[in-house]
């Protein structure tokens, strides 16, 4: 078994065991203490845990390290090529028993097939904005978040999310408020990162129910420089951090912008 392999059978493992718990990713990643993007990033197979974190995973999804590990055993599924698009008059072969009759499943797969349409002209947008894919890593709340603002993603997208035409350099945090109250930080918090965190015009913190936004705060980067120093202060620097959304903090000097 190939190394890149293993990493994707391991993040479906991961979130198969997390989802037979009903366990949410946010709270997962709230668990283990680290932050969602790296749960995320794991369960896609795009990183890889340590040890710890895999002994923590074990723990909380109540299983022994070597089942959490043991992902040669997965069930083989025989596949076969689906032309795309693919239209309503030859949909996949269901299952046995499907949930959804016949008739009500290629009408939803007629408004799915829709509804896409439009999705795929929204990714076209994004593009222009540096937004590669709509569905990862909340693309498509950045993109409507960069649009309101008169603003284009950063190239590479790293320390600093977002500029204007002048060249200022501004930090994007999208909140669902309906599944957290806190934001996540750089995976490799340090110095540089926090030096880079200070010098951006303003941070903007757009708070979401869902999908729905409710609104957007900036903050100016001295009223989170509390925040800074403590995460300065921690030696040795941690590989991510959260904090509690701004705008529900007591006490911060946040701007309203609806």
């Amino acid at each position: 078994m190939y190394y890149n392999e293993f990493l994707s059978l391991l993040g479906e493992r991961i979130r198969a065991l997390r989802k037979e718990k009903n366990i949410k990713q946010e709270k997962l990643a709230e668990l283990v203490d680290k932050a969602t993007e790296h749960i995320s990033f794991i369960e896609r197979g795009e990183r890889a845990p340590s040890l710890e974190l895999l002994l923590d995973l074990a723990r909380v999804l109540n299983v022994s390290l070597p089942y959490l590990l043991d992902v040669t055993a997965t069930e083989q599924y025989s596949t076969e090529p689906i032309p795309a698009p693919v239209s309503s008059a030859s949909l996949p072969e269901s299952v046995k028993e499907p949930v959804i009759p016949e008739e009500k499943r290629r009408s939803v797969f007629e408004r799915m097939q829709n509804a896409f349409e439009k999705v795929q002209e929204l990714q076209k947008l994004a593009k222009e904005y540096g937004i590669a894919d709509i569905f990862q890593d909340n693309g498509g709340k950045v993109l409507q978040v960069l649009i309101m603002l008169g603003l284009k993603i950063s190239p590479g997208r790293e320390g600093n999310d977002a500029l204007d035409d002048e060249g200022n350099e501004y930090e994007l945090k999208t909140v669902n408020y309906a599944l957290t109250t806190q934001i996540s930080t750089h995976y490799h918090l340090n110095k540089e990162i926090l030096d880079k965190y200070r010098k951006v015009k303003a941070w903007y913190f757009a708070i979401y129910e869902d999908i729905e936004l409710w609104e957007i705060w900036k903050v100016p980067p001295s009223q989170l420089e509390e925040l800074f120093r403590h995460w300065a202060s921690t030696r040795p620097p941690p590989i991510s951090a959260s904090a509690p959304c701004p705008y529900r903090t007591p006490g911060t000097q946040a701007s309203r912008w609806a």
